[in-house]
C-alpha cells in the first residue's frame, strides 16, 4: 500500500457526503486538514496501529409504536477506513448482478438518467437520508418500480407475492460474507479484506466487549458501505431465486431486502416460499412472516396508488400546474381510511407533492395540502430538507402557522433523537436562534436520560 493508492479515493465526492449532515461528527474544514486526516489514517493502517473506535454518538429512530432503531455514528477516521475498503473491493461486490435486483450501485458512479426519479418512497434514516451516492437510491427505486409494473401491465401475471427479510443487516454472518468475498476477489486484495473484517468485527465493542462480532453489519448514519455489502450477501440467493422462479413461470424482483415474485395463478406460491426460505435459512436469514402478502395485480396497483402516481409519469410533470392540481384532487379524494390502507399510509404520495409546483394551486387547496405537511405525523418523519421545504411553503400562506412552536412541542414529547437532530439542522438552516437553542438543549437532556436509563415523569 502506498499513499497515492490510498488517498485517491478521498476526493470531493467523499467529503460532500458530510456537507449537509445533521448527525454529529467532527469533520476537518480545510483541504489541508482533510488531507492531514487521511494521511493520519493511512499511517495508522500502514503501521498496524489502526483500531476502530467505539461510536460516541447514536441516532435513535422511531420504527413505529416507540420501537427504537439505533444508528451508530462513526468517527471520521473509521469512515475513511470503511470507505477505502469498499472502494478497493467495489468491482467485486457491486458486480455479478441478477436481473431485476437493485442495491448494488457504486458509491460514486454516475447513473443513467431515468424518466421518473421523483421521491415516491419513504426511506428510513439509514437508507438514503445521507449517502455517498444519494441520487442512486431514488434512481434505483424508480427503475425497480418501472420494471415491476411494466411486467404486471403485460397481463402475463395474475398475482404478486411480496415479502421482506427480518432484521436483515443484523443477521448477516460475517464468516460467510468474508469467505465469499475472498473467493471472488483477487489475491492482492487479501490485506484489504483483512482490514475490512477487522473493522466489522471490532466496531461494536460497546456491546460485544473484547469478543469479535460474528453476526451483523452496521446500519450506520452513512449507509452506502453497509448497503453494498448487504446487497452482495444476497447475490447467491438472487441467482437461486431467479432460477427457481423461472422454472415455475414466475419472475423475481428485489429492491434491497424487499422482494416481489410475480406469478400466474397461486398454485406454485407455497412451493416457491418453501424453497426460497430454506435457501435463505442456510445463510442465517429469515423472512418476516408478518410481512408476507399475496396481492392480485389490481390490489397491488391500488395499494401502490398507481393511478395517482402515473399522473406524474414523465420528468417535469410535477411542475405542470394542471397535472399538479389533478394529482392533488386525486390524493385529497381518498378518505382517511383508504389512505391509511395504502402503501406507507399514503406518505409516498405526500412526498411527491412536497417538491411539486403546489404554489400554483388555488389558496384554499394549497392550505388544505399544507395542513397535511404540517401535521405532527409528517413532521416527525421528516429530515432537514423536507422541514426547510415545509417552512418555505408555510411562509406563502396568507396566515402562516407557527412552525417553530409546533416543532418545539413535538421535540418536547418525543424521546427518539433522530427528530431532534433533523430539527436542529433545520433551525440552523433557517437561522432560528431560539429553536436552535431548544434542540441543542433537548438533545443533551435526552442523552442524559438514555445514559441513566431514566424515565421522565
Amino acid at each position: 500500500m502506498n499513499w497515492e493508492n490510498f488517498s485517491r479515493w478521498f476526493n470531493s465526492s467523499f467529503w460532500k457526503a458530510f456537507k449537509n449532515r445533521t448527525f454529529p461528527i467532527d469533520i476537518p474544514q480545510t483541504a489541508a486538514n482533510k488531507e492531514a486526516m487521511v494521511r493520519k489514517v493511512f499511517e495508522a493502517v500502514k503501521s498496524s496501529r489502526y483500531a476502530p473506535s467505539i461510536p460516541e454518538e447514536e441516532i435513535v429512530m422511531n420504527k413505529g409504536h416507540g420501537v427504537a432503531r439505533t444508528i451508530p455514528v462513526f468517527c471520521i477516521e473509521d469512515y475513511i477506513v470503511f470507505y477505502f475498503c469498499i472502494k478497493e473491493l467495489e468491482e467485486v461486490i457491486s458486480g455479478n448482478r441478477t436481473d431485476h435486483t437493485f442495491g448494488g450501485w457504486t458509491l460514486g458512479g454516475e447513473l443513467r438518467k431515468l424518466e421518473n426519479i421523483d421521491v415516491e418512497f419513504d426511506s428510513g434514516f439509514s437508507n438514503a437520508r445521507y449517502a455517498f451516492n444519494p441520487r442512486a437510491w431514488t434512481s434505483a427505486f424508480g427503475e425497480f418500480n418501472s420494471l415491476l409494473f411494466a411486467q404486471l401491465e403485460t397481463g402475463a401475471y395474475t398475482h404478486a407475492l411480496q415479502f421482506d427479510l427480518s432484521n436483515f443487516y443484523d443477521c448477516i454472518r460475517l464468516d460467510i460474507l468474508e469467505r465469499w468475498i475472498r473467493e471472488d476477489a483477487p489475491a492482492e486484495k487479501g490485506w484489504v479484506i483483512a482490514l475490512l473484517f477487522y473493522f466489522l468485527n471490532q466496531w461494536n465493542r460497546r456491546n460485544t466487549g473484547l469478543h469479535p462480532q460474528g453476526v451483523g453489519i452496521p446500519q450506520d448514519a452513512l449507509a452506502d458501505c453497509s448497503r453494498l455489502l448487504a446487497n452482495y450477501y444476497l447475490q447467491k440467493y438472487d441467482k437461486f431465486a431467479a432460477a427457481i422462479c423461472a422454472t415455475a413461470g414466475a419472475s423475481y424482483f428485489r429492491y434491497a431486502d424487499d422482494q416481489m415474485i410475480l406469478v400466474n395463478g397461486t398454485d406454485s406460491v407455497d412451493a416457491l416460499m418453501l424453497l426460497l426460505t430454506r435457501n435463505l435459512d442456510r445463510h442465517g436469514l429469515r423472512v418476516n412472516q408478518k410481512k408476507v402478502d399475496l396481492w392480485t395485480v389490481k390490489e397491488l396497483q391500488r395499494h401502490r396508488c398507481r393511478d395517482i402516481q402515473s399522473i406524474f409519469a414523465n420528468k417535469g410533470d410535477n411542475q405542470d400546474a394542471k397535472l399538479v392540481r389533478k394529482f392533488v384532487y386525486a390524493y385529497l379524494k381518498l378518505s382517511d381510511k383508504k389512505l391509511a390502507a395504502t402503501w406507507n399510509g399514503g406518505l409516498p404520495l405526500l412526498n411527491r407533492l412536497l417538491w411539486a409546483n403546489i404554489e400554483s394551486l388555488p389558496q384554499k387547496l394549497f392550505n388544505k395540502l399544507l395542513s397535511r405537511f404540517t401535521a405532527p405525523e409528517y413532521l416527525l418523519r421528516s429530515e432537514k430538507g423536507k422541514l426547510v421545504r415545509v417552512h418555505e411553503l408555510n411562509a406563502k400562506r396568507k396566515r402562516p402557522m407557527n412552525l417553530g412552536k409546533r416543532l418545539t412541542e413535538l421535540g418536547q414529547k418525543t424521546m427518539h433523537n433522530a427528530f431532534h437532530h433533523e430539527g436542529l439542522g433545520y433551525a440552523r438552516e433557517v437561522k432560528d436562534k431560539a429553536l436552535t437553542e431548544f434542540f441543542t438543549t433537548r438533545l443533551s437532556e435526552i442523552q442524559e436520560q438514555m445514559d441513566a436509563n431514566r424515565v421522565s415523569p
